[in-house]
Parts: structure tokens; sequence; C-alpha cells
């Protein structure tokens, strides 16, 4: 197991960080969305 977690490593870890890369872009599009749509209902 300890080995093909050796070899998965790389790719492994690019896959992971590019995967909550996206997530946070996501999430953070998703909230200025909802912030927008929140302000535009009160103020609008």
């Amino acid at each position: 197991m300890t080995s093909e977690m050796h070899t998965m490593s790389r790719s492994g870890e690019r896959i992971s960080v590019f995967l909550f890369a996206l997530f946070l872009l996501a999430l953070f599009v998703g909230l200025a969305f909802a912030a927008g749509y929140g302000l535009g209902r009160i103020l609008l």
C-alpha cells in the first residue's frame, strides 16, 4: 500500500490540489453570486 501511494503521490497531489482549488473557486463564485442576488433583491 505504501509503494502504491509513493508511485501515485505526484499525480495524486496534483489532482487533489487542482480539485481543491477548483472547489474553492466554485465556492467563492457561488457565495459572490448569492450575495449579489441577495443585495439586488433587497435594494431593488
